[in-house]
């Protein structure tokens, strides 16, 4: 039995940061990262033309935690050729289509990676000497670890409405660049939701041959995003302390009242590229982009294309509309505001040892979950890129936080394993870590 001091399953942003640590610190342990796809991919059903990371590129993989990095989005430019252009640029945020690149750049680079390995489910194993991870892929192949940090990302939200069930006629916004070529020239396509990606994929297809675009969202507008610098604070290291200090009850008040900066809104630039656009429509005499604000989906039947039966959230008044396609742009689920439904479904063998608070996961500032009975010899569990309810929106799917992330996942796995030495980063000595590689 081969048994790994650590093992990641996923590969994208999370999972390649910490990737960077590792090699970046010269950790001594066995590492090993499982991916499903065949290749580190990110947000690949969302590289719409034109659309970008409202994030600042600085806030990439690695920079705020080593600016001196190979494996910075600045170096990735130098090397690529792209440096000049891009500053020519004269843009604040990168396109979606450049980070993917830079992060396939990055991922391409890292050792220890194994692709195309589709695990079923993961259980705790008793090797004789010590319980392990032990994860079991769809081909029946088994890895074992003495620590797994999960970076998956997070599970779609499916809203739960009558008739609605994902197929090529209804999909996530995940899946709408793979839905899109099937559509017939001049089909007719729903979007549900009132988020960033919501009025990106209205107007990617209003470039498209599409007869009409029907945008359903409860609110009564496309809401701004709050993007003031006291707010985008929240994305600060500090506010990560702040936040995981407070009981359930502070942080679901503090959610409140810094939710616009992430969920259900989206960027001026985007909202008046919208608004121009079906200002110019109208000018050309034609009237493609239909809104139906405050209105919610009631029933979802088909006979053919999808019939949509909407309702006012007001008035109550019923609509009823016809589709061949409906996308999700309902965003993800997150452990601590949907409970055990967020959780991965990797984690269904083992969910019951984990400690809950208030339908929070319990997770520690490190990132490790907390059993119920730490008493217990359960091995470590990190979830990286799983804890917005623990840490914040810097865990909310951004790229702001997830070089210091990875640090503090690296501290802590080196801080408690046994047989500790130094390690030398930039020539100065660093946190401790295992001494030898593990036996099999």
């Amino acid at each position: 039995m081969l048994l790994h001091d650590v093992i990641g399953i996923g590969f994208g942003p999370s999972n390649i940061a910490l990737a960077i640590a590792f090699e970046e610190t010269g950790y001594q342990g066995r590492v090993l990262f499982l991916e499903r796809n065949s290749s580190a991919l990110w947000q690949e059903g969302m590289l719409l033309d034109g659309s970008d990371i409202q994030n600042n590129p600085l806030r990439d993989l690695i920079t705020p935690v080593n600016p001196r990095s190979n494996y910075t989005f600045v170096n990735y430019l130098h090397q690529t050729g792209r440096f000049w252009r891009y500053l020519n640029l004269g843009t604040h945020y990168p396109l979606r289509k450049d980070f993917f690149k830079y992060v396939s750049w990055v991922a391409a680079q890292m050792p220890n990676v194994k692709y195309g390995v589709d695990i079923r489910h993961i259980r705790l194993e008793n090797t004789g000497n010590e319980l392990v991870w032990c994860i079991v892929d769809s081909n029946g192949g088994k890895y074992f670890a003495r620590r797994l940090v999960l970076g998956t990302g997070r599970k779609p939200n499916i809203p739960e409405i009558p008739g609605l069930e994902l197929t090529h006629r209804i999909v996530h916004l995940t899946d709408y660049l793979s839905a899109v070529p099937a559509l017939e020239p001049g089909a007719t396509v729903a979007v549900l939701g009132g988020s960033q990606s919501a009025v990106e994929i209205a107007l990617d297809l209003a470039g498209r041959d599409i007869s009409s675009i029907i945008a359903i969202h409860r609110s009564y507008s496309y809401r701004l995003k709050d993007t003031s610098p006291f707010s985008d604070e929240v994305y600060f290291p500090e506010f990560i302390d702040y936040y995981h200090a407070l009981p359930p009850d502070k942080r679901a008040l503090l959610d409140d009242q810094v939710r616009q900066t992430n969920y259900s809104s989206a960027d001026g630039d985007v909202i008046s590229q919208l608004y121009l656009r079906m200002y110019e429509d109208e000018l050309d005499g034609r009237n493609r982009l239909f809104i139906f604000r405050n209105h919610e989906i009631e029933r979802i039947s088909r006979d053919g294309s999808l019939l949509i039966e909407l309702r006012d959230i007001y008035t109550g008044s019923q609509e009823k509309v016809r589709a061949d396609l409906l996308v999700l742009a309902t965003g993800f689920l997150d452990i601590g505001r949907n409970g055990r439904d967020g959780m991965p479904s990797l984690l269904a063998n083992v969910a019951d040892r984990f400690s809950w608070t208030g339908g929070y996961l319990d997770v520690e500032r490190d990132y490790r979950v907390r059993y119920i009975d730490p008493s217990l010899a359960i091995p470590d569990l990190y979830l990286n890129g799983l804890c917005e309810s623990s840490h914040g929106l810097g865990d909310a799917g951004s790229f702001s936080l997830v070089s210091l992330r990875a640090r503090d996942i690296l501290n802590s796995i080196v801080q408690r394993s046994p047989r500790p030495v130094s390690l030398i980063v930039n020539g100065h000595e660093a946190v401790k870590a295992v001494s030898a590689v593990s036996g099999e």
